[in-house]
């Protein structure tokens, strides 16, 4: 498969990345600037750096590959304070949407299910987790190298032109957090990305679970920059494969007698194979809320790949905490989404979309999801802008920036405001002040 993080990947120059280590994030987050105790399993080391050589990609003990020899234990360690004013998951900031446009994306979807019109999954989530917030992106037309995000339970929405015809249905796209996630490269520009770390953050389940696989799990069996791993056309034969938190992949045959597990759709352009569960609930048809505000019946996603993006892994069976209890979940990675499949939950919830827009921005911003064996650094503060305009600066990463061969520039973080390291450790959870949030499980 030919896709530009491979190439980012082979061309990597020598890099200094911040590590660390830290709980393994999952939703809900806990309250942002709340403050807490830290809880029993692991201790606060000290911040360190080490620097990653040549084509190697950021691991926690051992590498994360098909055979599995990537270690998932917690430790909890001190987070990243961020305003309550600047991110609150669950849309309980009371945040407005900071384009136009991306209201109109998110009211098509997601306004019939917050009116109680439609009993079904978020495409979205419930409403904005930030304002809108500045990063970094190289072919910004205005000249800056920035565009214009803001971030959603189960996405990050994003005008990379904001010249373009706002009418048109990609004026708004959604990023590729998986493949950043995965892969532990964050894109700043259409070809370039700066290598920062994979995500110990598991994919599905309850808050804490440490028996879901990470998305550092499964870069031993996606195609990010971290590496390509196809599958062959499977057309026909049925999604028995298996994955366990430490990346060890098996089969289960019974799996194959679940309905929808057959393979209808092989994607060339990836050499994915999707799931009829899956490749159903991305063709799906239903009630939306039209451009003049009226609900009709289409197809909710347009075109299929819109909201997902691409498959990058083969759909893998494991095991994840939902609401307590050790359940059975398909779990598959796209560029834009990972969908799960939970055969046991009602009709209109059995496939979802993660919070993967919860787990990067802890990821990104927070010090989450940081694997065991390392130790915590300080991450780019966000760049909040004005709703619906992109200021001057020029947000970047934490990294060297790479693409076929050339790296791109760098440059320093505008904020209005400052987001620090508490000295108090945040327990993994629980705040002693602000608003718990509410679970969102996927």
């Amino acid at each position: 498969m030919k896709r530009n993080w491979t190439a980012a990947a082979l061309s990597a120059s020598a890099a200094t990345v911040v590590f660390a280590a830290t709980a393994l994030a999952q939703t809900p987050s806990p309250s942002p600037g709340a403050t807490g105790t830290p809880g029993a399993t692991g201790t606060v080391s000290p911040v360190t750096t080490a620097t990653i050589t040549g084509t190697q990609t950021v691991v926690a003990t051992g590498t994360a590959a098909a055979s599995g020899t990537a270690v998932t234990t917690p430790t909890i360690y001190p987070t990243v304070v961020i305003s309550p004013s600047i991110y609150v998951a669950g849309c309980q900031g009371n945040f407005p949407f900071a384009n136009p446009a991306f209201q109109r994306v998110w009211n098509r979807t997601d306004l019939p299910v917050a009116q109680g019109k439609v009993s079904r999954t978020w495409f979205w989530g419930p409403g904005p987790n930030t304002p809108g917030l500045l990063e970094a992106y190289k072919e910004d037309p205005t000249g800056r190298g920035q565009r214009l995000v803001q971030y959603f339970d189960k996405s990050r929405m994003e005008v990379n032109n904001p010249q373009a015809d706002a009418s048109q249905p990609f004026f708004v796209t959604n990023g590729l957090l998986t493949v950043e996630l995965i892969s532990g490269y964050v894109q700043v520009g259409e070809k370039d990305f700066v290598k920062y770390r994979p995500a110990c953050i598991p994919m599905s389940g309850d808050f804490g679970d440490v028996t879901a696989p990470t998305y550092f799990t499964f870069q031993g069996v996606s195609n990010t920059q971290a590496g390509d791993h196809p599958a062959q056309n499977r057309t026909g034969q049925k999604a028995t494969e298996t994955i366990d938190n430490t990346g060890k992949v098996g089969t289960d045959t019974a799996k194959g007698s679940i309905a929808g597990t057959e393979f209808v759709h092989y994607e060339g352009a990836t050499k994915h194979n999707i799931p009829k569960v899956f490749w159903d609930f991305l063709n799906s048809s239903g009630p939306v809320s039209n451009a003049q505000g009226q609900m009709v019946n289409e197809q909710l996603i347009t075109p299929w790949f819109y909201a997902s993006g691409l498959p990058i892994s083969e759909p893998y069976w494991t095991k994840a905490k939902i609401r307590g209890t050790l359940t059975d979940v398909m779990i598959q990675a796209f560029e834009r989404r990972a969908l799960t499949f939970v055969p046991t939950n009602q009709g209109g919830f059995q496939v979802e979309m993660a919070n993967i827009g919860q787990h990067y921005f802890d990821w990104r911003y927070r010090n989450y999801g940081i694997c065991p064996g390392n130790v915590p650094g300080t991450p780019t503060p966000p760049v909040p802008a004005a709703t619906g305009t992109v200021v001057s600066g020029t947000p970047v990463a934490t990294g060297t920036a790479v693409t076929t061969g050339t790296p791109a520039g760098t440059g320093t973080a505008v904020s209005t405001g400052t987001a620090v390291s508490t000295t108090t450790p945040v327990a993994t959870g629980t705040g002693t002040s602000g608003t718990p949030m509410p679970v969102h499980t996927p």
